[in-house]
């Protein structure tokens, strides 16, 4: 039904009303009752014309207020039904178009929805602290990370940044860049009982008619430690070379200068010089150890009695047992078979029974057990000996790393590199190393090997 037919039938009605009117009219004066009976008729196809076009009106303003409903759900971004028009109608093309543009709308906004809900799980997976905050010092987006940094669950909810905040140094940096508009940069120290430091940048987003500050978070400590061990390495390389090579040469200038004439001296000092001398190719040889396990090398296993295994070695440290008056027990059960690169436990095991008889008392003990689960299988060393201390654990296995760093004071011998070797070993292997001790009382090394299924193909490791 169009316009013009809603025009036609209200002029047919009108028509037929006069009509009507006419024809009763001229019944009634004449006195004929046919025309009074057609007059009737008139009346009924009129009442029923009439009947007709109140109902087509009233479905022309429902589909006119639907229209309506439906532009308002548009312009307000709000879900609305497809209108379904008959093909005559005229605002067929209007319903069409409209059910069109909410369409697109709809896929629009399913595609933004999902670039941002793409966007926040990137953001959310980021190894950095990312947060958002808008120009009334609201936060209106953080991840994951910047919690985790911040020490504190941050709320989904618009809320001052200040109530995430608390490091001092990091609410400067970010209120210099609400003063400035400008990004800025820096190293932030966190405050507790770790030490951690943050390389900052609180970036400035200007937008059409306000911006944003956008902070993001990136823990450097590591690379900071790693820069400090690198420093630490030199220095403490330095020392350990310099050492025996000032031994030697002060000795071997000594006997030069006349002193070789008194054999008492000559062997004493002899004796020295061969010392030192051991020293300095035991840190040279431990040195390109470590270079050697870091290059990559060829892991051979095989199947090893491990109770046997111990015996065996031990039997190369009866001297140094012997001196230290330290006993040393392989509790290992005599039916453990291990498969294992013998050359990598042989050096494993040999770094951690010198430290167990170096490190004890005298008369203590010493030892050697073993564990086992579903993926690994646990050699324990033990010692009853002076124990080392909390905040020496740490840092236990780092290289030329001393719980005594008064180097004057040092009884125990050494490169101060056999325990970082044994760390590059267990690493190098897929495996772990932990330490239990306590100061007076003892220490308790556990290696975490992996149970390796197959016997005959050797695995090469390498970085």
């Amino acid at each position: 039904m169009t316009l013009s037919k809603i025009y036609k039938q209200i002029l047919t009605v009108v028509i037929l009303s006069i009509a009507t009117l006419a024809v009763l009219f001229y019944g009634f004066t004449s006195g004929n009752l046919g025309w009074a009976d057609l007059a009737l008729l008139l009346a009924l196809v009129d009442a029923i014309a009439g009947i007709i076009l109140i109902i087509q009106y009233r479905q022309h303003d429902k589909l006119l207020k639907q229209l309506q409903i439906m532009t308002e759900n548009i312009v307000h971004h709000q879900p609305a039904v497809p209108l379904f028009v008959e093909p005559d109608n005229p605002l067929k093309g209007v319903a069409d178009q409209l059910n069109e543009l909410q369409s697109r709308q709809q896929d629009e906004g399913k595609s933004i929805r999902n670039s941002n809900a793409e966007l926040i799980t990137i953001l959310s997976s980021l190894p950095v602290g990312v947060m958002v905050i808008d120009s009334t010092h609201d936060v209106i987006f953080a991840n994951h990370k910047m919690s985790v940094m911040l020490g504190r669950d941050i709320l989904t909810q618009v809320h001052p940044y200040t109530q995430d905040i608390r490091n001092y140094q990091l609410l400067s940096l970010i209120e210099n860049v609400y003063d400035s508009h400008k990004s800025q940069q820096e190293e932030i120290q966190s405050v507790g009982a770790t030490s951690v430091t943050w390389d900052t940048s609180v970036v400035f987003n200007q937008l059409e008619n306000d911006f944003h500050i956008l902070v993001i978070m990136y823990d450097i400590s590591d690379i900071i430690n790693v820069k400090q061990m690198q420093i630490d390495f030199l220095r403490n390389a330095s020392h350990e070379l310099k050492t025996p090579i000032t031994v030697i040469s002060g000795f071997t200038k000594t006997l030069l200068g006349g002193a070789m004439d008194d054999k008492k001296s000559l062997v004493e000092f002899l004796k020295i010089i061969d010392q030192q001398s051991d020293q300095l190719a035991s840190l040279v040889q431990d040195v390109l150890t470590i270079s050697h396990i870091q290059n990559g090398t060829n892991y051979h296993y095989k199947p090893l009695a491990l109770h046997d295994f111990i015996d065996a070695e031990l039997a190369s440290y009866q001297s140094m047992i012997q001196g230290n008056h330290v006993a040393i027990h392989n509790q290992v059960p005599e039916h453990v078979e291990v498969i294992a690169d013998t050359t990598t436990l042989t050096r494993i095991l040999r770094n951690l029974v010198s430290n167990a008889v170096k490190y004890n008392r005298p008369n203590g003990e010493a030892n050697i057990t073993y564990s086992d689960n579903d993926s690994y299988w646990q050699l324990h060393v033990s010692d009853t000996g002076i124990g080392i201390a909390q905040k020496d654990i740490s840092r236990l296995f780092e290289r030329f790393y001393r719980a005594d760093d008064s180097r004057t004071k040092q009884k125990v011998s050494g490169t101060g590199l056999g325990l970082s070797i044994v760390k590059e070993m267990v690493d190098a292997v897929g495996g772990t190393i932990d330490v239990k001790s306590q100061r007076g009382v003892g220490s308790t090394f556990t290696v975490n090997f992996p149970i390796v299924k197959d016997r005959d193909q050797p695995n090469t490791q390498t970085d």
